[in-house]
């Protein structure tokens, strides 16, 4: 299992290596294919036939979904590739955090898409779904990236995503 600064690391170095933030870029350098295949409920998956690398998106998927998406299995291809190489990954839900291997490809992600400043200049004035709403990004990335900050050693009070208590709010 990856902890969140070996990961932090890998997306750091990934990053310097390829100069780029894009998972589809990323995955050209380094010769990992792409291919768009309907899938129905699946969303995205990775797998290695004959030591070659693969990513299949859902191509019923709208292209910020196909970016985080890619940057998941990207994930999953540089943290799991051994794992893999016996099993593919089959992404139903996209932000499950009930699995290691899940919980490590969101982190990823979060990391690969998400700049530390971009997110830090953005919390100043803007509320958590604002945040995620100009990154153009589902708030459970930008949940996962608050994680990662937080970890890093920022002063973050991490995102109330819920409120069992929203019911009795008067203004409902």
């Amino acid at each position: 299992m990856a902890t969140t600064e070996s990961i932090i690391k890998t997306v750091d170095k990934l990053i310097r290596q390829t100069d780029s933030r894009d998972p589809f870029e990323i995955c050209r350098q380094l010769g990992i294919r792409i291919r768009y295949h309907e899938l129905g409920k699946i969303k995205a998956y990775f797998f290695c036939q004959s030591r070659i690398k693969n990513i299949v998106i859902n191509s019923n998927t709208d292209d910020i979904a196909r970016k985080i998406l890619c940057a998941h299995e990207l994930g999953h291809a540089i943290l799991h590739g051994r794992i893999a190489s016996d099993h593919g990954f089959h992404e139903i839900t996209l932000f499950d955090s009930t699995t290691p291997t899940e919980y490590e490809a969101n982190l990823f992600a979060a990391e690969l898409l998400i700049s530390d400043d971009e997110i830090i200049d953005l919390m100043d004035g803007k509320s958590f779904f604002e945040i995620a709403k100009t990154l153009c990004v589902p708030s459970a990335l930008v949940d996962f990236k608050c994680q990662i900050l937080k970890k890093k050693g920022y002063d973050i009070a991490p995102p109330s995503l819920s409120d069992s208590h929203f019911l009795k709010d008067d203004k409902i």
